[in-house]
């Protein structure tokens, strides 16, 4: 950011055509000291009340797609990687931000607080840059009010700790205007500011495809009020080479744009232009339609100067985006209530020409002011109702979820790769695998503690809940169990009770006000045991072994957990679960495939009815299902190496 100021800030020029201040005389106002420490507190405010929402909420569906496609399950995904993905499951979305994030989780983590700050980042940069291009428009008192009417709109604000690419999209937008304004007003440019321009525009490109309406208002602007020269042919030229560089991608992107164009749930949610118009105008003054009053009352006050030239092209810009928008809406019907975000780039412009009205009459001040008041406090409503806001497009999704954020957190640092957290979902929502086949709840415990999980439907009663209690359980032998004490639902005595059927408790973990966790074992083992790991020479892992041995039904229950270091591996490898007698011979066996429904952990049962009184013990092998060599490993707790590995020993009693 800062190297593109300087870049731009090289280039001289003198008085525009409509007097307005230019060139180095407003370059040296832009570090006026009042304002620069007004900014300052503006900058530190606005990165303040994003940070405070970076970990406030969990990640929605659209940021779980956003993940996924930048590889938060399986890193580090490359840029190709990250393409492909895109290609394959979101081919509606371009890359720039996906591989910019990807990137950036690979350097801090792939944790809610961390990936988000990105987000909060380019939120940042832009309330700077749109300060800086309405200095180069107008005055610095209408720059800083801007600055101001942004950073506080409550739609804009709500992307500063989103998983989104909407304050990239937003920032690069406003440095792509101010270099076109550069452009068309500078009498003399360098050769940087022409790359820069047409870089500015691929990276908008390539950030949004709606970015498209964008630079169609800012089209529709050069054709009334640049002069035509060479310049103004360049200028063009530029916009073409721009959307020229989008055309290895145009396949792509419009398979998947007129896949969701065309599905039941876009049409059936698309609004009609009326209502469109109004859902417009509350996003765009905080959902204060009486805010409009005066706004409209200056419009028409400033219409009527001449003088203007300035207000007219920013007025224009944004005038042609709603314009090509709501064009495009009539014929596409893609634009419902929860898509409303594809206004979002009209903001920047829409705030710089509200602040420039509001200051456009002296005696007008006070009112800018109350404007100004008014306006914050519906930014902050905004906030607070959060998910429940009515254009926010996802209130409905986050309301079904358990704090999972709060519990990741608590744990974060605690488990053991052995842990299964088990916990409560208002709803199936939290367990469905989305475009990549992951789940929220995997996000949480899988990418933020390094562990599985499971939460059962809070919904379910009768034989539905002890069936979904059985799924979530699936003989893992090591729980966790986490629960908010101050919301337990209505099944927790039945969920809570089907644990301690089987598991033995053991340690709090965490007891908080709105976060509870004990740890649980399995019921033959005991809490401070020390785990059974073996190292095999391929890379294969596993974690633990036992085994428990049941004199009255006559059977064995072995249970052996399992890592492997590349997927090519589970159809390699077969697992021999052996019981042998006190010669060594082999007198039970049961093999299977090292399949992934095995991963993590594998039961097998083996009946010792009929077996001879003595001293048993049950083994472990893996091998080879192709040549059956045994896979040689070393035992992590004796540092034995072995080709059999032992999980228990048993006496048959005459």
């Amino acid at each position: 950011m800062v190297r593109i100021i300087s870049l731009l800030e090289r280039d001289q020029f003198k008085t525009t055509p409509n007097g307005d201040l230019a060139g180095e005389s407003r370059a040296r106002k832009v570090g006026h000291p009042q304002y620069l420490a007004a900014m300052t507190l503006v900058l530190l405010a606005a990165f303040a009340f994003g940070a405070m929402s970076l970990n406030s909420d969990i990640v929605w569906l659209d940021e779980m797609f956003s993940l996924g496609n930048m590889g938060a399950f399986n890193p580090p995904y490359s840029p190709p990687d990250v393409v492909n993905s895109l290609r394959t499951y979101s081919p509606d979305h371009v890359p720039l931000y996906f591989v910019l994030g990807s990137q950036w989780a690979q350097l801090v983590g792939w944790t809610q607080l961390p990936v988000r700050y990105l987000s909060l980042l380019f939120g940042a940069l832009l309330i700077a840059a749109i300060y800086r291009f309405t200095v180069e428009v107008f005055r610095q008192r209408v720059a800083l009010l801007a600055a101001i009417l942004l950073s506080t709109n409550g739609f804009v604000s709500l992307y500063f700790h989103e998983v989104r690419m909407y304050t990239l999209l937003l920032l690069l937008a406003v440095l792509h205007c101010w270099v076109y304004w550069r452009l068309s007003d500078v009498r003399r440019v360098s050769w940087r500011s022409w790359l820069l321009f047409v870089a500015s525009a691929i990276a908008v490109i390539y950030t949004h495809v709606f970015s498209l309406y964008f630079l169609a208002g800012l089209m529709m602007q050069h054709l009334v009020f640049p002069p035509r020269s060479r310049r103004w042919l360049a200028i063009v030229a530029g916009w073409l080479l721009a959307l020229l560089t989008f055309l290895p991608y145009i396949t792509v992107f419009s398979r998947g744009f007129f896949g969701v164009t065309t599905s039941v749930n876009t049409l059936s949610n698309a609004l009609t232009t009326p209502e469109l118009a109004l859902s417009v105008a509350h996003i765009l003054v905080n959902d204060l339609i009486v805010l409009w009053l005066p706004i409209m009352f200056l419009l028409g006050y400033g219409l009527k100067s001449r003088r203007q030239r300035a207000f007219l092209r920013l007025l224009s810009i944004f005038a042609g985006m709603m314009l090509t928008l709501f064009l495009l809406n009539g014929v596409f019907q893609v634009i419902g209530i929860n898509r409303m975000r594809y206004f979002l780039l009209a903001m920047p412009f829409f705030v710089i020409v509200v602040a420039h009205l509001l200051l456009s009459i002296g005696r007008w001040r006070v009112i800018a002011l109350l404007f100004m008041l008014v306006w914050m406090a519906g930014g902050y409503r905004i906030d607070q109702l959060a998910e429940r806001w009515t254009y926010g497009g996802h209130h409905t999704l986050r309301m079904e979820h358990p704090p999972l954020q709060q519990f990741s957190d608590a744990l974060r640092g605690a488990t053991r790769e052995q842990d299964y957290v088990i916990g409560f979902a208002p709803s199936p929502m939290i367990n469905w695998g989305l475009k990549h086949g992951w789940t929220t709840a995997d996000y949480y415990t899988q990418v933020g503690l390094g562990i599985d999980g499971g939460f059962v439907n809070a919904r379910l009663r009768g034989e539905e809940l002890g069936q979904n209690i059985v799924d979530r359980l699936d003989n893992n032998p090591f729980l966790i169990f986490a629960y908010n004490p101050r919301d337990k639902p209505v099944i927790f005595n039945d969920v809570l009770a089907a644990i301690q059927a089987d598991y033995a408790q053991c340690e709090v973990m965490v007891d908080r006000e709105t976060v509870f966790v004990q740890r649980y074992v399995y019921q033959s083992l005991s809490c401070d045991r020390e785990h059974q790991a073996i190292a095999y020479e391929n890379g294969i892992k596993i974690v633990d072994r036992f085994g428990d041995y049941n004199e009255e039904v006559e059977s064995i229950r072995i249970v052996t957990g399992w890592e492997v270091a590349d997927e090519a591996q589970l159809e390699q490898f077969n697992v021999s679960i052996q019981l042998l007698n006190s010669e060594g011979a082999n007198v039970r066996q049961t093999d299977r495939h090292l399949s992934d429904n095995i991963l993590k952990w594998y039961v097998a049962e083996l009946s010792t009815a009929g077996l001879s009184p003595g001293a048993y013990r049950a083994v472990v092998i893996l091998y080879d299902r192709y040549s059956k060599e045994k896979v040689g490993g070393a035992d992590l707790i004796s540092s034995l190496s072995a080709k059999i590995h032992p999980i228990m020993q048993f006496k048959i009693e005459a």
